[in-house]
């Protein structure tokens, strides 16, 4: 079956790993940090892509990975030359430690290295959060910010002393999917309540009816260390524990991922207010409603990045649902069709730039 996500999903590729180029070469080491503490398969996708893209330009693994406070010691003990990239899967900003944020905390500790923030939303949660973190980039002199939507690239660039550029989520690193094999079921909302000014989730099933999962809960099994995981580590001749944890890391990310697409894979149409159940959506071929209100971050990255994907269509309130599932195409037979008429892929879907980002300024 044609795949309707697939000419938007290489171009995000393309763009990712022209980006990671200017920093990373063939064979040069590097450093992956911030591994997701959460069992959201949406963040594990963001580290998985991230590991995919570094792997490709530059042909070997991460030298070190981390997530917790000790990991940030251990980078001494990796090559000069190492950039540290960031993972983006969390909100820069959202104050969940403050100055303690790994992100701080590493350009406090490497003011010589490269550091490398991938692409992710800034949200602070106060001025004092958003000052600190003005005082620490600026210090650093060797930080650069990658960003999601328009509304974080502008509030980066009026307010961050470094270089600033905009790009997809690093999600769009994993390869095409392909759905597990799920009983089928009409609808499926992937929603997470985000606050008082978010759409009401029981307002829209109360108009379209579907199972609710906010996905972000994945079993503790999957974090166990598999003997899978050491066996892969030891072919590639990975024999030390920061090639282990390194292999361990990104088999974890690829379970949390699977983990997501199960849940996703027998929906015929997906109703979702997190980037990440879009993104996945994408990755699966499933048409999909990313339903935000008026000015979303969620709206602000797919106008930037997928916005000539049939496979979505946008929402700001409940009472608009219906009339955006009617507008996505749907499968009969091998064949797509929207307002039911066979779709004309011929000769491929509009490829047209996207929203014009200034590059690196």
């Amino acid at each position: 079956m044609y795949h309707l996500g697939e000419l938007v999903i290489r171009r995000q590729q393309e763009k990712l790993i022209k980006s990671v180029r200017k920093f990373v070469s063939k064979g040069q080491p590097y450093v992956i940090m911030d591994f997701p503490s959460a069992k959201d398969p949406g963040h594990h996708a963001s580290w998985l892509g991230l590991a995919r893209v570094l792997y490709e330009v530059t042909g070997r693994h991460p030298v070190l990975t981390g997530g917790v406070a000790k990991s940030i010691d251990e980078v001494k003990n990796t090559p000069g030359d190492a950039p540290i990239f960031i993972c983006g899967w969390s909100d820069f900003g959202d104050g969940r430690i403050g100055r303690d944020d790994i992100r701080f905390r590493l350009a406090c500790r490497y003011p010589d290295r490269t550091i490398i923030q991938m692409p992710q939303t800034i949200d602070f949660a106060n001025d004092a959060l958003l000052e600190y973190a003005k005082r620490t980039i600026g210090r650093h002199r060797k930080f650069f910010f990658m960003t999601r939507d328009e509304q974080s690239f502008g509030l980066a660039k009026a307010n961050f002393d470094c270089d600033v550029e905009a790009g997809p989520d690093t999600a769009f690193s994993i390869e095409l999917l392909k759905p597990f094999e799920a009983d089928p079921m009409r609808l499926l909302y992937v929603m997470q309540p985000f606050g008082d000014d978010d759409v009401d989730i029981a307002e829209a099933r109360a108009i379209a009816d579907g199972p609710l999962t906010n996905w972000i809960n994945g079993p503790d099994s999957l974090w166990r260390l598999r003997k899978s995981s050491v066996v892969k580590a030891a072919m590639r001749r990975g024999f030390s524990r920061a090639q282990m944890v390194s292999q361990h890391h990104e088999d974890v990310a690829a379970r949390y991922v699977d983990y997501g697409v199960r849940m996703l894979s027998g929906a015929q149409r997906i109703i979702t207010n997190r980037l990440h159940g879009h993104i996945l959506c994408l990755l699966l071929n499933k048409p999909h409603v990313a339903v935000a209100r008026n000015g979303s971050r969620l709206h602000d990255a797919i106008g930037s990045w997928a916005s000539d994907s049939p496979l979505v269509e946008k929402a700001t309130n409940a009472g608009e649902l219906l009339a955006a599932m009617s507008r996505l195409p749907y499968e009969m037979n091998g064949t797509w069709y929207k307002s039911s008429r066979p779709m004309d892929l011929s000769p491929s879907l509009p490829a047209r730039d996207l929203v014009p980002h200034p590059s690196i300024v």
